[in-house]
């Protein structure tokens, strides 16, 4: 094997680690905002390895939808809440089954990408991502139209709960 084959890799099996370590925190910890704060570090992991494997649309997708929206949107809904403490009703009291459950369909996910043949990273047409761009901004652009109202929705829902508490 060639030098930088190794070293992608290896950056491959890292970002894999901290993906899978922080997907486990953000399951087992009773904090809202270190539970936040492990989902963003395992949302940025993914995008890295969308990046190693060549899929640098997607990447940069991945940081801007959700690491620098979705993160950010559940880190304003905490500031807006009265604590950062988990609501004992909100979780189950068995974060060992979460985590088991999560990392069973990770398995499942894992076994069946290797038992899949994918097509190497050329065989792509040149043309892959402008298709990509143009069915995201054409056939399903009210499928993004729709993920927008929700999430305002979603956010003048929380100020509206957290006004009438403080009254």
């Amino acid at each position: 094997m060639s030098e930088p084959q190794n070293v992608e890799q290896l950056l491959f099996i890292a970002f894999g680690i901290v993906a899978a370590g922080g997907a486990l925190y953000a399951v087992v910890t009773r904090s809202l905002l270190r539970s936040i704060i492990a989902l963003g570090a395992f949302l940025t992991a993914v995008a890295g390895e969308f990046y190693l494997l060549a899929a640098d649309f997607l990447a940069v997708v991945q940081i801007f939808v959700y690491v620098g929206g979705i993160v950010v949107l559940m880190l304003f809904a905490l500031m807006l809440s009265a604590s950062g403490v988990r609501h004992p009703l909100a979780a189950i009291d068995r974060p060992a089954l979460g985590a088991a459950l999560a990392y069973s369909l990770g398995a499942g996910v894992l076994w069946g990408s290797l038992t899949t043949e994918l097509p190497a990273v050329g065989e792509l047409p040149a043309d892959a991502v402008d298709a990509l761009g143009r069915a995201l901004l054409g056939s399903q652009l009210w499928s993004f139209e729709l993920i927008g109202v929700i999430l305002l929705a979603s956010v003048i829902t929380a100020l509206v709960i957290v006004r009438k508490e403080r009254r």
